[in-house]
């Protein structure tokens, strides 16, 4: 599972770190945003809205990915260690095999201060609602950071509280899949 993902990361990324909130602006030619809920709304109030988010995120990872296929959900844990050690309990809760992949040391203004993002990876057959608990938590702004990478076909997925960044294989495919849902997307005019 490792080794499949940091082939395929190394092949599509080259030397980008895996840092999901920066491919939108490393990677813009192939990035399609997407917003969870109608008028850009950012966070569900009701169970109707939680309804309409897990749609839009499933419906749009059926359509790239197809049922049934294997997809590696990435977890990030933050902590000050160089060691990794679990991702949050409540991400434990719904992938309790997820292994380590990679750490990134992060850089803050203060020298001091060291802090380093571990993350994990748990192997998903995705059939169309098995990372809707997962989505709920990205919906809450529980946990962040979340990129599920379905490596066969070259997509990235992006879940934040708010909508889905996906960066796929080529720009074309981004193309194709604004067009598919043109009413989820942002008016902004650089796609934001």
């Amino acid at each position: 599972m490792i080794e499949e993902l940091a082939k395929f990361w190394s092949s599509e990324f080259d030397n980008f770190a895996p840092e999901a909130h920066n491919l939108k602006h490393e990677y813009k030619s192939r990035w399609v945003r997407f917003h969870s809920l109608p008028e850009s709304k950012r966070y569900p109030e009701n169970e109707d809205e939680y309804l309409e988010v897990l749609h839009r995120h499933n419906i749009v990872l059926q359509e790239l990915c197809g049922n049934g296929s294997k997809v590696f959900v990435v977890l990030p844990e933050y902590s000050e260690e160089r060691v990794p050690s679990q991702p949050e309990p409540e991400l434990l809760k719904l992938f309790s095999a997820s292994e380590p992949w990679c750490t990134l040391e992060q850089h803050e203004d203060d020298d001091d201060y060291e802090s380093y993002w571990h993350l994990h990876v748990s192997e998903v057959e995705y059939t169309g609602s098995e990372l809707n608990s997962l989505f709920r938590m990205v919906a809450n702004d529980e946990v962040g950071n979340i990129m599920i990478i379905c490596p066969s076909k070259g997509i990235v997925f992006h879940p934040y509280d708010g909508g889905a960044d996906i960066v796929l294989a080529s720009a074309e495919e981004g193309d194709q899949l604004k067009e598919q849902h043109r009413e989820w997307l942002s008016s902004h005019p650089e796609g934001f």
